[in-house]
């Protein structure tokens, strides 16, 4: 843990030197916006309760002070002395860009890289240390298996509300399903479904969806996982202009009966302002028509061909089929999910969450 080893005030910031060497510069208006006073933060909800845009132009630190756990600026003007932890100062210590995300490393795979993750049901439901592996798996690698779930709706929605409340959507809440096209929707039928993302026509996709099989009799039916993480990867080094077109073009999906017809775009690899890869889009059966100029047209189709192949190569794919018992987490910003044909009754049930809610349930853990 690093302590201030000294301050020296400017005309413009407070400059402080840490204890491992390391420089920081911290604005006036920053420490007097960041204090962690009753009048400044409040002190049950945390938010700010300071008129930043009425703090005086100009202003200036008249006096600093530290100890061990907390440095304290007076001000050249009727501001009251602002207080602020020194491990909250050392925590933004080293400028960079604001980022909303959780930052569990990830790890590509392959077909024969992965080896399946899981966690046992019961560590998941018990404690939160289950249940933060649970999570930080389904980050590191696009899907987490919860080995030993019993296999009934209640158990399997059990799980889904230990992160947080289920996401609605014109699918409803929690589902269970099997193939009665019930829903204008391919998943409601026996036919094979290749690797995509749900909630292409939406503007903000679900971030996870839960599949757990409560009952399967039949042949086929293989869940497949792709991680187009990895693929976008090969993508930018083989073929760099297909990877900027898969980048900078925005693909209309949308959803067409049981009374709604929902439609968004978006690029198939999204990155966020800092470049960072954070989103892939893919639903060849959802997208809509559009039409560009003809040499971007084609570009276009020469770009999602080449996903698409990669998508489908067996190298790329893990394959297993789903028994009850496994319930599956996956990341449907990250990984393609689809499933073999099958014979037989497979009854599936299930649930979406919003990415922002699984990442606040994990960000309260680690």
């Amino acid at each position: 843990m690093v302590s201030i080893a000294s301050t020296q005030p400017t005309d413009t910031s407070l400059e402080i030197t840490w204890s491992d060497g390391v420089i920081s510069r911290f604005p006036w208006l920053w420490l007097r916006d960041h204090a962690h006073d009753d009048e400044t933060m409040h002190p049950d909800t945390q938010q700010r309760q300071l008129f930043t845009a009425r703090v005086p132009r100009g202003l200036r630190g008249l006096s600093v002070a530290t100890d061990t756990d907390w440095l304290e600026v007076t001000w050249d003007v009727l501001e009251p002395a602002s207080r602020l932890p020194v491990q909250f100062l050392a925590k933004y210590r080293l400028p960079r860009p604001a980022r909303g995300t959780v930052d569990v490393p990830v790890t590509l795979w392959n077909a024969s890289s992965i080896t399946t993750p899981t966690v046992p049901y019961d560590a998941v439901i018990a404690s939160d240390a289950g249940l933060s592996l649970w999570l930080s798996r389904t980050l590191q690698y696009g899907f987490c298996i919860v080995e030993g779930t019993p296999a009934t709706a209640a158990a399997t929605e059990e799980l889904l509300r230990r992160v947080s409340y289920i996401r609605e959507t014109i699918f409803g809440g929690f589902w269970e399903f099997q193939a009665d096209m019930s829903k204008a929707d391919t998943a409601y039928s026996t036919l094979e479904l290749r690797g995509h993302t749900d909630g292409t026509y939406s503007h903000d996709a679900p971030g996870a969806q839960l599949l757990h099989c409560l009952e399967f009799i039949g042949t086929g039916g293989e869940s497949t996982m792709v991680d187009a993480f990895a693929i976008a990867r090969r993508i930018e080094a083989e073929a760099p202009e297909l990877f900027e077109v898969l980048c900078t073009v925005a693909v209309p999906g949308q959803y067409l009966g049981d009374g709604t017809h929902l439609l968004s775009a978006r690029p198939v690899f999204r990155h966020d302002h800092t470049g960072r890869l954070v989103q892939v889009s893919f639903n060849n059966y959802d997208r809509a028509p559009f039409l560009l100029d003809e040499a971007d047209m084609v570009a276009f189709y020469d770009a999602i061909r080449l996903f698409d192949e990669m998508a489908n190569e067996p190298a790329m794919q893990w394959r297993h089929v789903l028994q009850p018992g496994e319930a599956m987490l996956f990341d449907n910003w990250r990984v393609l999910h689809g499933r073999a044909a099958y014979t037989g009754v497979r009854r599936m049930c299930g649930g979406y969450l919003n990415r922002e809610d699984l990442e606040s349930r994990l960000r309260q853990m680690l």
